[in-house]
């Protein structure tokens, strides 16, 4: 048997012509992963949906003579109705079945299908000749995908009749993966990145990472030696002494691979190989390179091979909890691994400078290195070793290798793929509303509908709506959010989840672009054919819906009734007759499930790819519909979606609180129920008697403590404490201020054995029993803001190293590559190294950022964390300061230098007085400093007769300023 891995069209061969037929090469793996093609003679159609076959027939005939027509019964099927609100006037709602035909002309399809295409019951466009193939195929063989799929080929002509499939076949072939990485260097010492567009930008080392099955992983680095040296002694490393001979055997190496992967591969690696043949005049190797524009991205490929770079696939796949897209970012969080810590820049020495010397290549102290070559920019403990730098090229091109197979790319993207009729290169790139339609003409078509792009978009404009949006953001209401305001603490606490909230409110009401509109109440009052359809108001709702149940008794919920006397508008739906989003969504909904079955019985990763496919396609309707950018945008049914979904919560909220339960949270399709007795829903499913998608169970909260809308924080039944809202980047002094805080404002919240006090814990004046809460909390802020102050010495540390783009490029104004740029002009396209500067209050400076590192004094290190500010503040104000409004002001005291001393002042004050009036006065530790350290002292200086005299000082001041 054969997998089939790529579909083209091809020139027509010389012979008799045939201008209904096109030839089409398929490209196969057999079992053993080996390459071959097969070419076969493919007749076109075009798709037909009418009662009056004969009538279409006879026009033809009239149009083309001496061009025998030839329909074809496909079967029944229901056309995507669009303009419902045109149609309420004409009274033409219903979308009855219709026999759908293939019909197949003896000219030139093209010509045909433009003459087909001013009727409404036919579509043609002459890049579907996939589509076409797709619905014969998946026709014959009862199944819903074609493209990466098992084939037996026979010798007949005729492609249809040649290939016979075996969808019961799911297996991966042995496919050939190659994962690789570059390193470029400017030879001739400029500071900008070597992108290859300059004749000097060569490329000097190329990592290479190659499995399959039969021959399981192997490995290369190709390098250029810096120097006229003999090779460094590395395994899989092999030297050059010429960038052309290195070119040469990369891609002889990748010569017998199906798949190229690599990290931002489509922005950086492939147009600098592409660049490079082009300066090195590598026309033979250059000739098997070729490009196309996939989506917003153009896809270089070599010799058609299917490239996927990881950079997108998590940007848009796979990006849940990932702090960024940056490499390193994502293997830290998936393989708790990271690349070589050292800067790539500095591999530019190593080509460039002249004391490289073979000694020099070969020599393993890093110190002699640096002293040598003397890196302006990079401190050593980010520098390296020639030996290093190869290390650093081989460990990218591992990481990629192992995310790769850790995520299943491959299969996930060819599942992706086989819902329509496109490559998994065009299924990871093209956006969610292109794909939606894609899937709508080739898998939309295998369900029974006849969807006919050209009329499928409703002309709805969105000024219509302008008097439902709300005024602050100027669009519609999006999903609910409730806090409980009389606590922030609670135990055993149950999650309660809506499965699949939006697309089951999609399928539940039957919502369309030909069954679903948002009208006035004058439309609707001067609509009688409106006013027999389902009928429910559109609402804005807020805080009052959550404290008044205006749902009643009832036994089972119901949408408000429609009230022209009150409301001002109302979602009309016809409910009358199945509609195709509802049909589609439910199948694949169903689908889902008998793949999520299936993979707990086997664990075969195809299912659970196919199921992952499902939901991440189903989920992205919603938004499809909401973005007037795209092709498939109808508005009324995206504000339709969340106002159902908004009515569902505050019934499933009303029913719970009425039965005598504490609803701690709700947000957008989950509610957190205090005290839940049991691990389901059965109760609220029966009342909220959905015709799709229920309420579900999802877990049981130890403890939870909400901060604010959208951010909480829980306690697991195992001890696992998880932060949800908080910001996902993150560096080390948030993380130290995060674990300071959270530690500690937990224990106090729920009681809980306090943390011990070590080494990055808080100063020992925690400890003292008969302190009050909110000098806790103040001794803790001030504690941890000491020690990142301290954290901070170094401002070469936290400095920011970027490559800056075009001024015009930036859509900011105000960001702070555009203010160095404007004074710094000549930085354009060109890296910069800057960082945040404290203000010197005493001359009223702002803070500011200055582009050199090693020139700045003092690190602002408040803005490492200013995002999570505001986060730490209230986590501190519910443990200690309790406080109605959050103390922002005077926590912000700690952050300005001159304010500090103040605020230290005051707290040493406060705190010798106490000790005093107790009879235990003890040494206080403050930060004093010194130069551009920071150091400890103890304050031995403070006496009673001292402390006499800063009272007498404080009071003076005070009567001054009364």
């Amino acid at each position: 048997m054969l997998f089939s891995i790529r579909w083209e069209k091809i020139p027509r061969p010389t012979g008799p012509y045939e201008p209904h037929v096109i030839h089409v090469k398929t490209t196969f793996l057999d079992e053993n992963g080996q390459s071959t093609h097969v070419i076969r003679r493919y007749e076109e159609w075009i798709g037909v949906c009418t009662n009056r076959i004969e009538k279409v027939v006879r026009a033809l005939e009239e149009s083309f003579p001496d061009c025998p027509v030839r329909p074809v019964y496909l079967g029944r099927a229901r056309k995507i109705l669009p303009y419902f609100e045109t149609r309420l006037h004409k009274k033409h709602l219903e979308s009855p079945s219709k026999p759908f035909y293939k019909v197949y002309v003896r000219a030139n399809t093209a010509e045909v299908g433009q003459f087909l295409n001013k009727y409404k019951v036919s579509y043609y466009d002459k890049n579907d000749w996939l589509v076409r193939i797709y619905i014969d195929l998946c026709t014959l063989y009862d199944t819903r995908g074609f493209y990466y799929k098992w084939y037996t080929v026979g010798e007949a002509p005729d492609l249809v009749d040649s290939f016979r499939m075996h969808p019961e076949h799911t297996r991966a072939p042995d496919w050939t993966i190659a994962a690789f990485d570059l390193e470029t260097v400017p030879m001739d010492g400029g500071n900008r990145v070597p992108t290859g567009l300059q004749e000097t930008d060569e490329i000097v080392m190329i990592s290479l990472f190659k499995w399959n099955l039969r021959k399981g992983l192997q490995r290369w680095l190709l390098y250029r030696l810096p120097c006229d040296t003999s090779p460094v002694e590395m395994d899989h490393a092999h030297a050059y002494t010429s960038e052309r001979a290195l070119l040469n055997d990369f891609h002889y190496l990748i010569q017998d691979c199906q798949v190229l992967t690599g990290y931002n591969i489509h922005g950086f690696d492939l147009p600098c190989l592409f660049t490079r043949l082009l300066w090195l005049q590598m026309y033979k190797i250059l000739r098997q390179y070729s490009s196309a524009s996939v989506g917003t991205v153009i896809v270089t490929t070599f010799q058609n091979k299917l490239v996927l770079d990881l950079y997108h696939y998590f940007r848009i796949f796979s990006n849940y909890d990932l702090p960024g897209f940056k490499l390193d970012d994502v293997a830290k969080k998936k393989l708790d691994e990271s690349k070589v810590p050292i800067q790539s820049m500095g591999l530019w020495l190593w080509y460039t400078h002249p004391g490289v010397t073979p000694e020099l290549v070969h020599r393993a102290s890093l110190s002699e290195c640096y002293e040598v070559l003397k890196p302006s920019r990079i401190p050593i403990s980010e520098f390296g070793t020639f030996r290093q730098y190869m290390q650093y090229c081989l460990k990218d091109s591992w990481l990629v290798y192992r995310l790769f197979e850790l995520e299943t790319v491959l299969i996930f993207f060819v599942e992706r793929a086989n819902f329509t009729d496109w490559n998994v290169v065009q299924a990871s790139l093209v956006g969610n509303s292109a794909f939606w339609l894609q899937v709508f003409k080739t898998y939309g078509t295998r369900l029974g509908f006849f969807v006919n792009a050209r009329f499928l978009k409703s002309p709805i404009d969105p000024q219509k709506y302008a008097d439902l949006f709300v005024a602050k953001s100027q669009t519609y209401q999006g999903a609910l959010n409730y806090n409980e305001d009389s606590r922030e603490s609670y135990t055993d606490v149950s999650v309660l989840d809506f499965a699949s909230m939006y697309p089951s409110a999609l399928v539940s009401s039957n919502l369309c672009y030909g069954t679903c509109t948002i009208l006035s109440r004058e439309e609707w009052l001067a609509s009688p054919r409106a006013r027999e359809l389902r009928s429910i108001p559109y609402r804005v709702h807020g805080e009052r819906d959550f404290e008044i149940d205006s749902f009643g008794e009832s036994p089972v919920f119901r949408y408000p009734p429609y009230d022209p006397d009150g409301d001002e508008f109302v979602i009309v739906v016809n409910e009358r007759s199945e509609a195709f989003l509802p049909c589609i969504v439910k199948h694949f909904i169903h689908l889902r499930e008998h793949h999520q079955k299936k993979y707990k019985e086997t664990k075969d990763v195809y299912h659970y790819n196919v199921q992952l496919c499902i939901k991440i396609l189903v989920n992205s309707l919603y938004g499809v519909m909401a973005n007037k950018e795209s092709c498939l945008a109808y508005l009324p049914i995206a504000m339709a979606i969340v106002t159902l979904a908004r009515y569902q919560l505050l019934g499933a909220f009303h029913y719970v609180k009425r039965r005598g339960f504490l609803v701690c949270y709700a947000d957008t399709d989950s509610l957190m129920v205090q005290n839940w007795p049991r691990d389901d829903c059965d109760d609220v499913n029966a009342y909220l008697n959905l015709p799709f998608g229920s309420l579900k169970y999802e877990q049981r909260m130890a403890r939870l403590l909400v901060i604010s809308r959208k951010r909480y924080i829980y306690q697991t039944q195992e001890g696992r404490i998880v932060t949800k809202g908080f910001q996902k980047r993150t560096n080390e002094i948030i993380e130290f201020i995060s674990r300071l805080v959270l530690e500690n404002a937990w224990s106090f919240v729920f009681d809980t054995p306090r943390p011990a006090v070590g080494m990055g814990g808080v100063s020992y004046a925690w400890l003292e029993d008969d302190l009050s809460l909110e000098s806790r909390g103040w001794i803790l802020w001030v504690d941890a803001i000491r020690q990142v102050h301290y954290k901070c010495r170094d401002a070469k540390k936290y400095s920011i190293y970027r490559k800056t783009k075009r001024l015009d490029d930036y859509k900011s104004t105000c960001c702070a590559a555009v203010r160095m740029l404007e004074k710094h002009p000549e930085k354009e396209n060109d890296y910069i190294e800057y960082t945040y500067s404290r203000a010197d209050v005493s001359q009223r400076e702002v803070s500011k950022w200055v582009m050199d590192a090693q020139e700045c004094k003092w690190v602002n290190c408040e803005q490492l964390f200013i995002s999570q500010k505001k986060m730490f503040y209230a986590l501190l104000n519910k443990a200690f300061w309790k406080r109605h409004q959050v103390p922002i002001e005077m926590a912000d005291m700690v952050m300005n230098a001159l304010r500090w001393k103040l605020f230290v002042h005051a707290e040493l004050l406060y705190w010798h007085r106490m000790r005093r009036e107790r009879g235990t006065p003890r040494k206080i530790v403050l930060l004093v400093e010194k130069g551009l350290k920071y150091t400890f002292c103890v304050n031995v200086h403070v006496q009673k007769s001292s402390a006499r005299q800063i009272v007498r000082r404080a009071k003076k001041r005070k009567q001054i300023n009364t």
